[in-house]
């Protein structure tokens, strides 16, 4: 079975969203300047992180990403079921790598893999309340 292992929610703001969600969510976070990207801890799995928008955008706003073992395997599956892969695995920093499709009614989601010697997990000593 293959739980959701990430979600990622557009901001505008990166420092607001961390505010926002820290004050009303007591969320945790772990700023990646080089992806221009904020990892937060909800607590309770799944986790995720904002990523920067210039303008929120109208479609597809949170991206929901569904944790596998192997983001090849899982995309030819995901073909031969009639869906329709958008993205081909694709390295994130060191923490894994990602994938996107959408289902055979046009759904977009995407697929995480985990890279077992990432160094960022969600008991990072790194992560703050803002």
């Amino acid at each position: 079975m293959h739980g959701f292992g990430h979600i990622s929610i557009p901001t505008t703001n990166l420092k607001k969203a961390k505010k926002f969600f820290g004050k009303v969510f007591g969320w945790t976070f772990k700023d990646i300047p080089d992806m221009n990207y904020v990892l937060f801890w909800a607590g309770a799995p799944p986790n995720g992180g904002f990523y920067r928008v210039k303008k929120m955008p109208k479609k597809a706003q949170v991206n929901v990403f569904i944790e596998v073992e192997d983001i090849d395997t899982k995309l030819k599956e995901i073909k031969k079921a009639k869906g329709k892969v958008l993205l081909k695995k694709t390295p994130v920093g060191e923490m894994g790598w990602m994938g996107q499709f959408a289902t055979p009614d046009g759904c977009f989601l995407s697929l995480w893999q985990v890279d077992s010697k990432a160094a960022v997990s969600p008991e990072h000593p790194g992560a703050t309340n803002a």
